[in-house]
């Protein structure tokens, strides 16, 4: 992911995702400048947060790709199938030797 889409992505999740949570956590406060600036920064914190661990999940799911290749053997992966769940899809690899890659993450060679 790049800087310019980790930022478009960060602020907005910022503006959905972190401005609801920032209201609710400023909710008690007066009304003022330091509340718009709290809430700022807790809208920034979640959104950017969030689309960090998103970034990192991924980078770890592709380091245990390995390029599609088994890490325990190091012989090629090869897509078994797919199971749909409600919410996600999971993705099945299998290598020659009968080792099992497991992921949300749909990796193409």
């Amino acid at each position: 992911m790049n800087t310019i889409t980790f930022v478009l992505l960060g602020l907005a999740m910022s503006v959905s995702m972190g401005a609801l949570i920032a209201l609710m956590v400023t909710s008690g406060m007066n009304d003022g400048i330091l509340r718009v600036i709290i809430a700022i920064i807790i809208s920034l914190v979640v959104g950017f947060g969030f689309i960090f661990c998103m970034k990192e999940y991924r980078e770890h799911e592709e380091k245990k790709w390995n390029n599609g290749f088994c890490t325990a053997c190091n012989t090629e992966w090869h897509f078994q199938s797919a199971a749909k769940g409600k919410n996600s899809t999971i993705y099945y690899y299998v290598c020659d030797n009968g080792h099992i890659f497991k992921t949300d993450c749909f990796f193409q060679k």
